[in-house]
């Protein structure tokens, strides 16, 4: 038997509190032990989509500023510098870096508010 990774320890204890703790807790401790299992949720998508999305924001972006970096901070250093001297003004390339962005901000979406996708 193999050892539980830390997304499937995350969604264990999570749904141990939702299950067995919540239940017996006073009213005005409901509140705060939901917003507790929200956030091991969100950890927990994380810990399993975090190095996909991650790479994958990696190969959007460098698509975009055309130049090669190590890291996802450095990408999105340089492709903000790229919006701000214009490089992206043309109407296909707005649209490109729209789009691009937009895909970005879903992935990331995923992790932290998968309800709100449409």
């Amino acid at each position: 038997m193999t050892q539980p990774n830390a997304q499937q320890l995350l969604d264990i204890a999570r749904l141990t509190l939702q299950e067995q703790i919540l239940p017996s807790l006073p009213g005005e401790l409901r509140y705060p032990a939901l917003m507790i299992a929200n956030a091991m949720a969100i950890a927990a998508r994380e810990s399993h989509l975090q190095g996909e999305v991650g790479d994958q924001e990696q190969t959007r972006l460098t698509a975009l500023v055309n130049e090669p970096t190590t890291t996802l901070s450095a990408t999105r250093r340089h492709l903000a510098r790229a919006v701000r001297q214009g490089r992206h003004d043309a109407p296909q390339a707005r649209s490109t870096l729209v789009e691009t962005l937009r895909q970005v901000t879903l992935a990331r979406l995923a992790i932290s508010n998968p309800k709100v996708i449409p």
